[in-house]
């Protein structure tokens, strides 16, 4: 046999590609600038610099194009008021609550089945040297400060090879 033959690539499971529905969810869930968007929009409408204040690290630019895409995937809805100066808000469609149901399921699991710390070393960037929050106060109903979100992040492309 030749050597070729015997290294064929794994397949890939279904759910690595980003055209089918649990690719996109996975790559959804997986971005931490959006968690982070959907978690604070779950306490009411923000504007944009709202937002930009909220999350810390992330850049307006960033932030521009996770709030488009969640605005053409439904999750999110633009609403721009006729005053001067303008006003834009930005609130969670019913889609975008359903997904913050998700995150606090997420978080349930967290609390139950990863409440121990790990050492400091073996979570990178993730961990914060801040102290931890009360344990009866969520996550979800607090501001929470992004870590740096970059552009290269798993769902920017993915939702590239959407639009294609």
């Amino acid at each position: 046999m030749k050597r070729a033959e015997r290294e064929q690539p794994a397949a890939r499971p279904e759910a690595c590609n980003a055209t089918t529905p649990m690719g996109r969810a996975i790559r959804l869930v997986g971005d931490v600038c959006i968690l982070l968007i959907v978690i604070n929009l779950l306490s009411g409408p923000r504007r944009f610099s709202e937002l930009l204040e909220q999350l810390g690290h992330i850049s307006s630019r960033t932030l521009t194009q996770r709030l488009r895409l969640l605005e053409e995937l439904g999750f999110v809805e633009r609403r721009a008021f006729l005053e001067i100066p303008p006003r834009v808000e930005y609130h969670l469609t019913p889609t975008g609550q359903e997904f913050g149901q998700v995150i606090a399921a997420i978080e349930e699991f967290a609390r139950k089945n990863l409440a121990d710390p790990l050492p400091a070393s073996s979570c990178g960037t993730l961990c914060s040297a801040s102290s931890p929050a009360s344990s009866d106060q969520s996550p979800i109903s607090r501001s929470v400060t992004a870590p740096p979100c970059g552009e290269n992040d798993a769902f920017a492309g993915a939702s590239e090879e959407a639009e294609n």
